[in-house]
């Protein structure tokens, strides 16, 4: 098992090398005979099947880059905030060119063995990069930094693991008066093409609006961990789409959703939560816009 730098480093050489430079030799550096990619809400692929998609992607965006933003590493597990920029020169997923320069973000999380990763699952911002290319209606989002404000008064001190754990609990259990309690007063909810919240009164609002379009909604825990004051966790929610989510009717369909959310927390607060999640998906699950092509 490679100590927790180490396996950051290896995490940063996968995403701004192998992806972001397109360096596809690396690969037997890089995974484990036995690595999956699990990406949105697809299916697991191995190498090679992670080699197509990044042809795909770096075939339409040639010039594409992508840095890591922020790290969570525990043992033998490392989360990734990362940002991607490019511009749009040939097809992708049936949208002609556009010359289009875009930026987009996402979170990725790995498990890695003896130095290599052996398993890691990606999500990133689609919603936000078919609005860029026109694909479908909508403000293109802003990618901001974390606001330097005064800390909320401290109290005691708790793991930031049972902070997030205690959010999650409350989430499921529709306990939306109490779940502010685990929220900075400047609180930061990034969560592209899903609900958006400031503040505590914010958090609230999220939730309320999430938990009215899927009143039996559920999170189920794949991945929790911290480093210090930073939280990674990997989630699956599941759901009936009862109710009006943004714009679009209720379906009545059964959904799944996965994503991954990187927090910060302040104090022992949640200060700021990014939430890449498979948007899209969801989405095209409700019948609001058509599924991707493969």
């Amino acid at each position: 098992m490679g100590g927790v730098n180490e396996n950051k480093a290896i995490a940063r050489r996968e995403i701004e090398e192998f992806e972001g430079k397109g360096k596809v030799s690396l690969a037997p550096e890089l995974f484990a005979p036995d690595y999956r990619l699990t990406f949105g809400g697809g299916q697991p692929m191995d190498h090679v099947g992670h080699e197509q998609l990044l042809h795909g992607l770096r075939g339409a965006f040639p010039d594409l880059t992508i840095d890591v933003a922020g790290q969570v590493a525990s043992d033998d597990r490392v989360a990734n905030h990362w940002i991607a920029r490019g511009t749009h020169r040939a097809a992708f997923q049936g949208i002609a060119a556009t010359g289009k320069t875009v930026t987009f973000t996402g979170n990725n999380l790995m498990h890695l063995t003896d130095g290599r990763i052996r398993a890691l699952w990606g999500q990133l911002d689609a919603v936000g990069l078919l609005k860029q290319l026109g694909a479908i209606p909508g403000p293109v989002p802003e990618y901001e930094r974390s606001p330097d404000r005064p800390s909320a008064p401290a109290r005691a001190p708790v793991g930031s693991v049972e902070v997030v754990r205690r959010f999650a609990e409350k989430f499921n259990a529709g306990r939306l008066e109490d779940i502010a309690d685990e929220f900075d007063d400047d609180y930061v909810l990034d969560f592209p093409g899903g609900p958006a919240g400031r503040g505590k009164d914010g958090i609230r609002m999220a939730v309320r609006d999430f938990r009215t379009a899927f009143p039996d909604l559920h999170f189920a825990t794949e991945d929790l961990f911290d480093e210090a004051d930073r939280v990674a966790w990997r989630w699956t929610m599941t759901g009936t789409h009862k109710g009006s989510l943004g714009p679009f009717p209720p379906s009545g369909n059964h959904v799944r959703l996965a994503g991954i959310s990187m927090f910060e927390l302040r104090n022992g607060r949640i200060a700021r939560d990014r939430v890449p999640a498979d948007m899209a998906g969801l989405l095209s699950q409700i019948g609001a816009i058509p599924a991707a092509p493969h």
